[in-house]
């Protein structure tokens, strides 16, 4: 077992639940990841996370794990199983759901399948390195070690081999590769909220080919209405050329006083389009007519 561990004793003691919010918005339920054994990066194949079993209790969707500000004031974990809820307060061990077989090993070569070992690379005990990709940040890795593999008698992988990795939560690691220059700007927007339908005012303070962050003029307080994934319309008027955009997009980041989205649609003759490269150089084409943006 790997339970989480704080680093020194002064830390929080809402440290752990705080690097399961970092975790979780890198590893979602159903996102696509890769990964390698024994620290062989040559060795790096694709998987799938399928879900998060934290205390011995297993959620396979992201709707069915939350966290939220408790009563005392601090973070706690909620839980959606079947008819009931469940709260936890702290966390002792944190596991990640792959499946066993995903058919990458068998595009390995000879040799590469060789240094696996016969019983693969998820024999109990083996330390399996996972890599995310954040439009934002880069390349996101974090250790684990293979706790079990097993397969279930029922439940929704019923027949399927699958894998519990114990993971090390102070072992995240965040690679700075950005691959698009980020405008800094600082322009008054506005923002749809669609799971609540409320309507924000924030600063665009910066802008990319793929993501942007906006500023939120509501207190701290506002912030906790928003969610990793959650679908935003953003509202972006440019008076110097007299262009208004309106973006679709879904929140990737929530700082304290600002959200980091990706944009997926452009309004284009009254219906959204997909965002294609073209629209994100039109608009930055545009933001750096404006007087604060550099």
């Amino acid at each position: 077992m790997s339970p989480l561990q704080k680093s020194s004793p002064t830390e929080s003691d809402n440290q752990p639940i705080q690097q399961l919010d970092d975790i979780l918005s890198y590893f979602p339920i159903g996102d696509r990841i890769h990964y390698y054994p024994e620290y062989q990066t040559n060795l790096t194949m694709q998987s799938l996370v399928l879900g998060y079993q934290i205390n011995g209790h297993t959620v396979y969707s992201q709707n069915d794990l939350k966290i939220q500000i408790g009563s005392s004031g601090k973070s706690v974990i909620k839980l959606h199983q079947g008819n009931k809820d469940i709260e936890l307060k702290e966390i002792g061990t944190l596991c990640i759901l792959v499946p066993g077989k995903a058919g990458e090993e068998y595009k390995l070569n000879f040799l590469s399948k060789a240094s696996l070992g016969s019983r693969g690379q998820f024999r109990n005990g083996n330390a399996i390195t996972l890599v995310a990709r954040d439009q934002e940040r880069g390349v996101i890795e974090l250790e684990s070690s293979v706790r079990e593999s097993f397969i279930p008698k029922d439940g929704y992988y019923r027949s399927h081999r699958l894998v519990l990795l114990d993971v090390i939560a102070n072992s995240l690691k965040v690679s700075e590769q950005r691959t698009h220059h980020r405008l800094q700007t600082n322009i008054s927007a506005k923002m749809l909220h669609a799971p609540s339908q409320t309507n924000y005012s924030c600063i665009l303070s910066n802008y990319s080919e793929v993501s942007a962050q906006l500023k939120l003029n509501q207190p701290d307080p506002e912030a906790k209405a928003f969610r990793n994934g959650d679908r935003i319309t953003l509202t972006l008027k440019v008076d110097q050329l007299h262009r208004t955009f309106v973006i679709n997009g879904l929140i990737m980041r929530v700082n304290p006083q600002s959200l980091i989205i990706t944009l997926q649609e452009l309004m284009i003759g009254g219906e959204f389009k997909p965002f294609e490269l073209i629209d994100a150089l039109d608009i930055k084409a545009c933001l750096l007519q404006h007087p604060d943006s550099h």
